[in-house]
């Protein structure tokens, strides 16, 4: 027997014998004198109704709304500013008096190991002599910067008491910040957009609204839904009463135990109402999705990465049933941004009417077939039900690998012919030397003028030109997804859409091209040349994990640390140039390129530049990348520092001149 329907006839039965007796009462009021039970009963069973009229009470207080939360997929996926890790613990040490001392040491640390570096570069000098220089304070006219460095605080200041007492701001941070604006100077640095004291306090204040770190998946975070991946056509997610009439019974059963209590026909027949809506609602049935036909319109099915295209959604009412609230969310894929329109739409749907509404977005790099989030609920909206449907339309975002500007290449060769330059002679186009004739050399090498004029034989040799093999190595780290502002590319994006162009001309010089990457997710595409292999690549910038507009999930990466050039390292042949793509954003990254450097490749760096100058964690950050630039530079080490709102192409020939 099913106790759940059972129950709900009782309440309905009851409920129905309330009404009306509840309307004969108020008609006739009479007619009480008739009933065949004393007063005794009435009043019993107006105070067994207000009774359980307290504990319907009782529970919708303790009870929540359980009406599914739907996604915003308008907004766009939220990557990191770097320096969000620095004012986070500012903002912990000054206003939530959290972590002071671990804190305080980080950042002590961090600032002084920047300052040994910026001074040891300026001065050329050791460590020791750096950290004298920092102490003495000679470096800086600033005395909270020299007072900073000198760790002058007292103990109750570094443990945070004498804010916790006095209720003044802590002494760290005007110390903190006026370190890092002596530092910014003494390194002859410009930062722009320098932020007032006020914008960065509102930019601080802000910081417990946003997680530093990225999002896996933004619309699960913002939904009460686990996961929206489905390999059905159709799925329903769940079926659940919303409780949203529990607080109509609660009042109907105490009005109407009152009224019976008060003989009060106007009382009960309010109560009376109540329980038929709260009946009402148990009883109604969602009409099923099932019969729902969706059908998606993409403007382009094979658009390039970061292009914009429009998207349609129709849906239609094939079923025999009205839907009366239909609510409808175009579940758009994480690495997707929506640029116009709005993914959603809300509206009732008769028996064979259809509802359409478009949007704009803009696409990434991968293979997509995203469901419709569909939320149905019955006509009171104490029933809804939570399906995906999901069309059979598929959108492919490949780069097409084709550019017509150069990349600048470095001389390490291999013996296949190319178009750079050596410093060698043999076969070639330019004019290398004339050297004496050996037996075996090419007749249509002999300098026959020189046999004329001397009657010595003799050889001309022109600059040999060798094809390149390059590996393109990305850093793919958690911390290289960083971006400038919401809304903007991440720095990996930059990197693999730029990267693309790169491998483009690269494998059009005639050069052997391979691709890297170096994360706990191994990417491991050795050089080649040929048309199988310019489509093997083009379907890995699309398809491969490490590569993918969004981090790997590290709750799936299990086992001890491993370091993540470690399996590029056994790849790599010995005269593989690197363009190593990569924000910069830690010492690990230059210290990546400085140890392929002197392992014999050579080496070029192509670094997005993602830092802002907005808040004091954002100024420190920019500061440390300036610091790293120069360090790879001073050793040798070609720099691309690319503002990504500039063409890349151009950068690169402004390097060019530079490195000429």
């Amino acid at each position: 027997m099913d106790v759940d329907k059972l129950t709900t006839r009782v309440l309905l039965g009851a409920g129905a014998v309330s009404l009306l007796v509840g309307v004969a009462l108020a008609v006739s009021p009479g007619l009480g004198a008739g009933l065949p039970f004393g007063n005794g009963t009435i009043m019993g069973i107006g105070g067994l109704g207000i009774l359980l009229g307290f504990l319907s009470a009782r529970s919708r207080l303790r009870s929540e709304l359980t009406e599914t939360e739907t996604p915003n997929p308008e907004r766009p996926a939220r990557t990191p500013t770097p320096g969000e890790d620095v004012d986070r613990m500012l903002y912990e040490m000054t206003t939530l008096r959290q972590g002071i001392i671990e804190n305080r040491e980080q950042l002590e640390g961090r600032l002084e190991g920047l300052a040994i570096s910026i001074i040891r570069d300026r001065e050329d000098c050791t460590v020791k002599d750096a950290r004298e220089i920092l102490e003495s304070g000679q470096w800086t006219d600033d005395e909270d910067a020299i007072a900073f460095f000198e760790g002058d605080l007292s103990a109750a200041d570094q443990s945070g008491l004498s804010q916790m007492v006095s209720g003044k701001k802590e002494e760290f941070e005007p110390k903190f910040r006026a370190a890092v604006a002596a530092l910014t100077e003494y390194a002859d640095i410009d930062l722009d957009d320098l932020a007032t004291e006020d914008e960065d306090e509102d930019d601080e204040g802000g910081l417990l609204d946003n997680d530093s770190t990225v999002e896996s998946n933004w619309n699960v975070e913002d939904s009460s839904i686990p996961s929206y991946e489905t390999d059905e056509a159709f799925e329903d997610v769940s079926l659940q009463h919303t409780n949203r009439w529990l607080g109509v019974t609660a009042f109907g059963l105490v009005a109407l135990g009152v009224g019976i209590l008060a003989f009060n026909p106007g009382l009960m027949l309010a109560g009376t109402v109540g329980i038929a809506y709260t009946v009402y609602a148990r009883i109604n049935a969602v009409p099923g999705v099932e019969h729902l036909h969706v059908e998606r319109e993409l403007s382009e099915t094979n658009p390039g990465p970061g292009d914009v295209i429009e998207v349609t959604v129709t849906v239609r009412n094939d079923g025999d049933s009205m839907l009366p609230d239909l609510r409808m969310i175009d579940v758009v894929p994480d690495a997707f941004v929506v640029t116009d329109g709005t993914p959603r739409l809300h509206t009732a749907l008769q028996s064979g009417a259809q509802a359409t509404f478009t949007y704009s977005a803009r696409v990434e790099r991968g293979q997509y077939q995203w469901p419709l989030l569909t939320i149905a609920r019955d006509f009171s909206g104490g029933l809804e039900r939570t399906s995906l449907l999901t069309p059979d339309v598929e959108l492919t975002c490949v780069p097409s690998l084709t550019v017509a500007h150069d990349v600048p290449v470095r001389s390490q060769t291999t013996q296949y012919a190319g178009d750079v330059s050596t410093e060698s002679g043999g076969s070639g186009l330019e004019f290398y030397s004339v050297r004496d004739y050996r037996p075996g050399d090419p007749m249509n090498r002999v300098n026959w003028k020189q046999l004329a004029r001397t009657g010595e034989l003799a050889t001309v040799d022109f600059r040999q030109e060798r094809a390149a093999t390059i590996t393109i190595l990305f850093d793919t780290r958690q911390s290289a997804f960083v971006s400038e502002s919401p809304g903007k590319l991440h720095a990996v994006d930059q990197s693999v859409h730029a990267a693309s162009d790169v491998f483009g001309a690269l494998y059009d010089a005639g050069h052997l091209v391979g691709l890297a990457a170096f994360d706990t997710v191994p990417c491991w595409f050795s050089p080649g040349a040929g048309s199988e292999h310019r489509e093997r690549a083009r379907l890995l910038f699309a398809q491969h994990p490490a590569l993918s507009p969004q981090p790997p999930e590290r709750d799936n990466i299990q086992g001890s640390y491993i370091d993540p050039m470690t399996h590029v390292r056994r790849r790599l042949s010995s005269n593989s140039q690197i363009f190593l793509f990569t924000p910069l954003v830690d010492d690990y990254a230059a210290e990546v390129a400085r140890r392929l450097d002197s392992g014999g490749h050579l080496v070029t760096v192509i670094s997005p530049d993602m830092t802002a100058s907005r808040t004091i964690g954002q100024q420190l950050t920019r500061i440390e990348r300036t610091v790293r630039v120069r360090y790879l530079r001073e050793r040798g080490i070609r720099v691309v520092d690319w503002d990504p709102d500039e063409r890349l192409d151009l950068q690169l020939d402004k390097a060019q001149a530079r490195w000429a």
